[in-house]
């Protein structure tokens, strides 16, 4: 199984709204709402990711509920803001139109001297592009244009209280941690309950 592997599927885009007009994309570089859930996690076996250009091997990373701008994640038949954190990407596992809520992925180191401090990095969306599109030159740019826009971290004692409601996940790969994000959809975007339950069976594994 590849690393949460396919693009907009099928499911995500049956829970979205479709209205007559889609929403004028808002201007980026634009700060998340706010983050109401994060829980780190640890894999036995790591498996590629298709969500930046590099494709890298995640074995560890974080899980991630975002309050957003729905204008932001409206499901188009083009390019969408990009969701970054600190020097990555996000990959969105359910659209969140409806719900103004998105659970993410974030594959990073959670030990050692290059562990992400959830704290210490800004999480924001960016130009409208193709996640597997985006390498480090372009989060780069992307970054300098966030510190222009003043976005900046989350508080700390925010994120250290959040953490500590959940201990680290640790499976042996991402098959493993597939129920929580399945119930974390549920919580939090409940219209999108076929994308919950699809996540949940191991089919759906995608929101960009």
């Amino acid at each position: 199984m590849k690393f949460l592997n396919t693009t907009l599927a099928a499911t995500a885009l049956a829970a979205a709204v479709v209205i007559a007009a889609p929403p004028q994309v808002p201007a980026t570089p634009a700060a998340v709402q706010d983050i109401v859930f994060a829980q780190p996690f640890s894999l036995e076996t790591g498996e590629m990711s298709y969500w930046r250009a590099e494709r890298p091997t995640v074995k560890s990373g974080y899980i991630i509920v975002l309050k957003v701008n729905p204008d932001l994640v409206y499901p188009r038949q083009s390019a969408e803001p990009v969701l970054y954190v600190g020097d990555t990407t996000a990959q969105r596992l359910n659209v969140g139109y409806r719900s103004g809520h998105v659970v993410a992925v974030v594959g990073a180191d959670i030990t050692g001297d290059k562990a992400m401090d959830l704290s210490k990095v800004k999480i924001w969306f960016g130009t409208p592009e193709l996640p597997e599109r985006v390498d480090a030159k372009r989060i780069a740019q992307e970054s300098a244009l966030a510190d222009a826009a003043g976005i900046k971290p989350f508080d700390a004692e925010k994120i250290s209280n959040l953490l500590a409601q959940n201990e680290t996940l640790n499976e042996q790969d991402m098959k493993g941690i597939q129920d929580e994000l399945g119930a974390l959809v549920r919580r939090f975007s409940p219209q999108e309950e076929s994308v919950a339950a699809a996540l949940e069976a191991g089919t759906q594994t995608s929101g960009n």
